[in-house]
């Protein structure tokens, strides 16, 4: 119960004696306000009335009285009459007081406009505080300290909840931070983006190198620049250094490197060899060229230069010659090619008349023997140009036999269509590498189809590699009449050709 208004009169017969439509209104309006509002008619204006009792049903305590109550011996206001213009405004200002409170309490408490309190009288204004100084609980609508603007409290919560201000220097070290970052990102993202660049061109040089590699050499002036050829210890005015001079002067022009050895590795002779600069290497499996770490690499072939006196010497006293060509086997490998230069071979059968047929003799039992090969020089020039062919031919071995491999895959682009059916079967064997037009007619003669020359592949899987060997070649290549057949070797190549399913079949080897 937070506002009472005490309605007394100084008697009960003024209060009876009123109307009771005066009564009615004062009753109405009293009834309209909230259960926590009281409305005090009294009607006797003595001090040692007993107060009424405040309902416990009321669960604010009491905050503000107004007291209308008028006594004679208290006060000198005259208690105005029920339903007069006096009693009327007194409602409506009493009205104006009761503001809604802020709070929002479901008890229907008002704030109190203490600045319309002036015309109240001492009487009421003391009773208004002896009641409110045993309340320990604020008036209705007012605030509390703690939420005054000025209050300590509100300043310290204020305070606790505004950030501390920057420093320059922490303000400085915090933008340093940011453009840190920004400046790392950026760089990563550089890198990134240079990485993929580099990613790109590798993967474009790789691709350059590749094809590089694997282009078909054809000319074997292009494969000196990685050739060299060493010579022995020269003496100065020997034979053998007028050769090297003029084998320097041909091959300069191609960059071969041409070297003297130290010390000789055949005792007694002069030995000359080879070696290259590896780039490249072929992997059977894919069939095709990968760059490697350049190395160098000795060549299996070696050459042995002998005057005509020393050539006639050993044939004579090293059992005709093989002597010299154990000597170089046993200094370089079993396997080596060995090849003989001998200088002035023809004036020396000049000279001997009959004794040619003999040197002639033991030189073809030595070829044969041992897988020689002789090279019969007149001059240096001559001699050089030998070396050259010799030079070139080592250098362009490994790119012949992958062009062997390769090309007989390969159909001939200039190869017209067939006229018949003889004729384009004769002209599809004819692809075949070494198998002339000839061999190929020879073929046809036998099996007429192609599909006949399935079949029989298909029937004698284990004498397949002969099917064709005793097919007749009726000419050679210069048209020359012929009645020789076609060979173990050419039918193994026509049976892997024309029935293999191995696709990485090497077609050239005739040998396993």
């Amino acid at each position: 119960m937070s506002d009472v208004i005490d309605i007394s009169s100084d008697s009960e017969d003024e209060s009876s004696s009123r109307p009771a439509s005066q009564l009615s209104n004062s009753y109405s309006f009293c009834n309209s306000n909230s259960s926590s509002d009281f409305v005090d008619l009294c009607d006797s204006d003595s001090d040692d009335a007993p107060a009424r009792p405040v309902p416990s049903s009321s669960q604010t305590p009491m905050s503000d009285y107004v007291d209308l109550c008028s006594s004679s011996s208290d006060s000198d206001d005259e208690f105005p009459a029920l339903g007069g213009p006096r009693f009327l405004q007194g409602i409506e200002r009493w009205k104006r007081k009761r503001k809604p409170s802020t709070a929002g309490s479901s008890s229907g408490a008002y704030d109190v406009d203490s600045s319309e309190d002036e015309d109240e009288s001492p009487r009421k204004i003391a009773r208004k505080d002896s009641n409110l100084s045993g309340s320990s609980f604020p008036l209705y609508g007012e605030d509390s300290s703690e939420d005054e603007e000025d209050s300590p409290a509100r300043v310290a919560r204020k305070k606790a909840a505004r950030k501390p201000r920057k420093t320059d220097e922490k303000k400085a070290a915090e933008k340093a931070l940011k453009q840190q970052a920004a400046a790392q990102k950026k760089q990563e993202r550089e890198d990134l983006k240079a990485a993929k660049a580099a990613e790109v061109a590798e993967a474009k040089e790789a691709k350059k190198l590749y094809r590089a590699v694997n282009k078909l050499v054809t000319d074997k002036k292009q494969t000196l620049v990685d050739m060299e050829l060493i010579f022995p210890p020269v003496t100065a005015g020997s034979p053998l250094e007028a050769l090297r001079d003029a084998f320097k002067d041909q091959v300069a022009p191609f960059g071969m490197r041409v070297t003297t050895s130290r010390r000789r590795r055949v005792l007694g002779y002069d030995v000359l060899s080879w070696r290259r600069v590896v780039r490249t290497e072929y992997k059977v499996e894919a069939r095709e060229f990968h760059a490697v770490e350049p190395r160098i690499k000795m060549e299996g072939t070696h050459l042995v230069y002998l005057s005509v006196g020393e050539l006639v010497r050993c044939i004579r006293e090293e059992d005709g010659g093989k002597g010299v060509v154990r000597c170089v086997r046993e200094a370089y490998g079993p396997e080596v090619q060995v090849f003989i230069m001998t200088d002035g071979l023809g004036a020396y059968y000049r000279r001997v008349g009959n004794s040619k047929s003999r040197i002639e003799g033991a030189l073809a039992a030595l070829q044969m023997a041992e897988n020689v090969h002789l090279l019969h020089i007149d001059d240096a020039e001559d001699g050089a140009t030998r070396l050259y062919d010799l030079s070139g031919d080592l250098g362009i071995k490994q790119h012949k036999l992958i062009s062997r491999a390769h090309l007989p895959f390969c159909s001939n682009t200039s190869q017209g269509s067939g006229t018949t059916q003889w004729d384009t079967m004769v002209k599809m064997l004819d692809q075949v590498h070494r198998v002339t037009r000839a061999g190929a007619e020879g073929i046809v003669d036998e099996f007429q189809t192609l599909a006949r020359l399935f079949e029989a592949y298909e029937q004698d899987p284990v004498g397949r590699d002969d099917l064709v060997k005793d097919c007749i070649v009726k000419s050679r290549v210069d048209g020359a009449r012929n009645t020789r057949p076609l060979g173990k070797a050419l039918s193994k190549r026509v049976g892997t050709v024309m029935y293999g399913k191995d696709p990485l079949k090497v077609v050239y080897k005739d040998k396993d």
